[in-house]
């Protein structure tokens, strides 16, 4: 048992020196000119006249792998989410999106987000934190799926389940 003053001291730095528990990290937003930054970009550019604006852009590591949250515009065809990975001594790719345009079940669009939140869980990250509100995205979209099976609710649909 830790007494007096000396001992609260002891045990408070113990507790803030103990490392947070993954689910309770927080992902890095990669600095500007940083080998993460332009390596995701990178990934994330089909088209030489995309410019992003980012309204997230988080990167989580995970020992010798990554998984990284992009979401904004691409100055080209509009709004964007994207999930992208790398393992091990592979470059970036992007394996789960959901654009502008086009237009998917509600269904569809469930099953997208449920793998979107595995994937993520798989890296030992709490999903929200890494892609903010995927679980309520997911819960609503299941719901209207249930509700009106024929909806469409979500844009185009790319990677993720097959």
């Amino acid at each position: 048992m830790i007494r007096g003053a000396r001992g609260l001291v002891l045990a408070t730095a113990l507790l803030c020196a103990a490392p947070l528990a993954a689910k309770d990290a927080s992902p890095l937003t990669p600095a500007t000119g940083s080998a993460d930054r332009a390596a995701v970009l990178e990934a994330l550019r089909t088209h030489p006249d995309m410019r992003f604006t980012f309204r997230y852009l988080r990167v989580w590591h995970d020992g010798d792998r990554a998984i990284a949250y992009a979401e904004g515009d691409n100055g080209v065809i509009g709004g964007f989410k994207s999930l992208l990975k790398h393992d091990g001594q592979t470059g970036w790719r992007t394996v789960w999106a959901e654009g502008d345009g086009g237009s998917d079940s509600c269904a569809a669009g469930a099953r997208h987000y449920q793998w979107a939140i595995a994937l993520i869980q798989s890296y030992r990250i709490a999903p929200d934190r890494l892609f903010p509100g995927v679980t309520k995205q997911t819960r609503d979209l299941e719901k209207a799926a249930i509700t009106d099976p024929e909806l469409q609710c979500v844009g185009d649909l790319e990677g993720g389940p097959e």
